[in-house]
């Protein structure tokens, strides 16, 4: 499998944040979300939204949070953040809109 799309990996984001619904049986809302990653609701908002790639660090807090694996929030399973923003660079070579740990857009 290959890294999906920004947008994909928001709309997996929430998807993980439904299923941590439906284990703990009711709403898990992106307060929670965020409390449980130590930033504000802002930041839940945006990685939803899926205009920018998610940093690493949240991907694996959330991953862990949520009772997901990284490869079902972006598509494969990487050894690390260095392959992960190796891969957000290839996927973006001719787009500037991505996070890295250089740049964070939020």
């Amino acid at each position: 499998m290959a890294l999906l799309s920004s947008s994909l990996i928001g709309m997996n984001i929430r998807k993980a944040r439904m299923n941590k619904s439906a284990e703990i049986g009711f709403g898990y809302t992106k307060k929670m979300l965020a409390d449980d990653l130590n930033e504000n609701v802002h930041i839940v908002n945006v990685l939803e939204s899926g205009r920018f790639y998610p940093d690493y660090e949240h991907l694996q807090k959330i991953s862990k949070i949520c009772g997901v694996t990284m490869e079902f929030l972006v598509g494969e399973e990487f050894e690390g953040a260095d392959d992960y923003y190796k891969a957000i660079h290839e996927a973006t070579k001719d787009n500037a809109c991505s996070i890295t740990r250089e740049n964070k857009r939020y």
